[in-house]
């Protein structure tokens, strides 16, 4: 099937996440009845769903918000591969530079 560039961009990013969550902890998430490794599957479930039925700005942002609300640590890479999903969906990064605050250090 032909997915759209911003199809393309978003999927790119939840791969990213994807592999860093080979990485992501057992720990019991604050607030949460999940382990870490638990709700990155299930934030990752989701967001492949929205992209499927064409929703992918909504499985970005719904993502970025989770990733953001469990502390989820990203890579340079995921910072980029935001910016292009962001651009492409018409969102501003500037309304999302908050999540930079996940970048590894």
């Amino acid at each position: 099937m032909f997915e759209s560039k911003t199809q393309i961009k978003t999927r790119n990013f939840l791969g990213h996440i994807k592999l860093l969550s080979q990485n992501s902890s057992d720990r019991a998430v604050e607030g949460f009845q999940k382990t870490e490794k638990e709700l990155i599957k299930q934030f990752i479930s989701e967001t492949s769903d929205f992209i499927d039925h064409n929703e992918w700005g909504t499985g970005l942002e719904n993502l970025l918000d989770n990733l953001y609300e469990i502390g989820f640590t990203i890579d340079q890479k995921g910072i980029d591969l935001i910016k292009d999903a962001i651009q492409e969906c018409g969102m501003e990064y500037k309304d999302w530079i908050f999540i930079e605050e996940l970048v590894k250090r």
